[in-house]
C-alpha cells in the first residue's frame, strides 16, 4: 500500500471565520491527501516558525506545507517577513525541493506576496483544477489535467438592435491556414427568416457598429445545394486567422457549416 502524502495547512484565525479553510482542507482530503490544519494567531506574537518547526523538520509527520494566504494572512510587512524567515527554515531544514504552496482564495496584490511564494508554486481557489495542482505538488509530479480541445476554428456571435435586418454577425475563420473560396450554408427551409449574407474584413471587430457594413467580395454569390437541402452564401475572398467572414442575418441559424467551398476543411455547427 502506497504512503498517504500529508500536508500541514497554515492559516490564520480570521481567515477560518466562516469555515473557508475548513472546506479548503475538505476538499483536499477528498483529493487524496492527509490535511493536517495549523492555526496561526497573528494577534498572539509567538513566531510563525515556533509553530510550524516541528511538523517541517519532521518527514514523518509532512510531505509539504501550504499556506492559505490571504490579506489577513500577508497583510503585515511583520507577517511577511515571518513568513520568508519560516520558509527558508523549511527549504534549509528538508531542502529545496520540499513542496511549499500557497492557496490564494481571491485575487492578491502582488505587492502583498512574498518573494519566496513568487518563485514557487501558488494557487487560487478561482482555478477549477486547484485541487489537482496542489495535489501534484505535493506528490512532485505534473498535474493530470485534461486540456481543453480547442478547435481549429473561431467562431463568435455578435448581436445588435440597430438593424432589424442585421441583427446578429456569426465571426468565422481559421486559426490556421486559409480558407479559399469561402462558403457558408444554412438549411433552405430557413434561408427567408435567417436572410444570411456574407461581410468580409479584419477579426474580432464587429461589422454592426456603424460604418462598418458593405464591404465588397470577389467572385461572390448565392446558390442552392445539389441535394436542395442548404443555401449557400459564398466568395472569393481570403478568409485567415486575421481576416474573416461574418454571416449577417435575422436571427440564428439552427445549423451553420462553413469553410471551404467545394473542397476542406469544412465545419458545421449548430446553435
Amino acid at each position: 500500500m502506497s504512503h498517504k502524502k500529508s500536508i500541514w495547512l497554515t492559516y490564520a484565525w480570521d481567515d477560518n471565520v466562516d469555515g473557508d479553510v475548513d472546506f479548503a482542507a475538505q476538499e483536499l482530503s477528498r483529493a487524496g491527501l492527509e490535511v493536517k490544519l495549523d492555526r496561526w494567531n497573528l494577534t498572539a506574537g509567538k513566531r510563525l516558525w515556533e509553530q510550524i518547526e516541528s511538523f517541517i523538520q519532521d518527514s514523518s509527520k509532512s510531505d509539504g506545507w501550504l499556506l492559505y494566504a490571504t490579506q489577513a494572512s500577508l497583510g503585515s510587512q511583520a507577517c511577511k517577513e515571518e513568513f520568508a524567515y519560516a520558509l527558508n527554515r523549511a527549504l534549509y531544514t528538508r531542502g529545496t525541493d520540499f513542496p511549499v504552496i500557497a492557496l490564494f482564495p481571491a485575487p492578491m496584490d502582488t505587492e502583498l506576496i512574498p518573494a519566496g511564494i513568487k518563485t514557487r508554486l501558488f494557487v487560487s481557489l478561482v482555478d477549477p483544477d486547484w485541487k489537482q495542482r496542489i495535489v501534484a505538488g505535493v506528490k512532485r509530479r505534473q498535474p493530470d489535467i485534461a486540456k481543453p480541445q480547442v478547435e481549429p476554428y473561431a467562431l463568435k456571435i455578435y448581436s445588435s438592435s440597430r438593424d432589424r435586418n442585421n441583427r446578429y454577425a456569426i465571426e468565422v475563420r481559421p486559426r490556421a491556414g486559409t480558407w479559399v473560396p469561402f462558403f457558408a450554408a444554412i438549411p433552405l427551409n430557413e434561408k427567408d427568416n435567417v436572410s444570411p449574407r456574407l461581410h468580409h474584413g479584419p477579426a474580432k471587430r464587429s461589422p454592426l457598429e456603424a460604418g462598418l457594413l458593405g464591404t465588397s467580395l470577389s467572385n461572390a454569390g448565392s446558390k442552392r445545394s445539389n441535394d436542395g437541402r442548404l443555401w449557400i452564401e459564398f466568395a472569393g475572398n481570403e478568409a485567415t486567422p486575421t481576416q474573416c467572414y461574418y454571416i449577417l442575418c435575422k436571427k440564428l441559424p439552427s445549423v451553420l457549416i462553413f469553410g471551404v467551398d467545394a473542397g476542406s476543411p469544412q465545419y458545421q455547427v449548430r446553435f
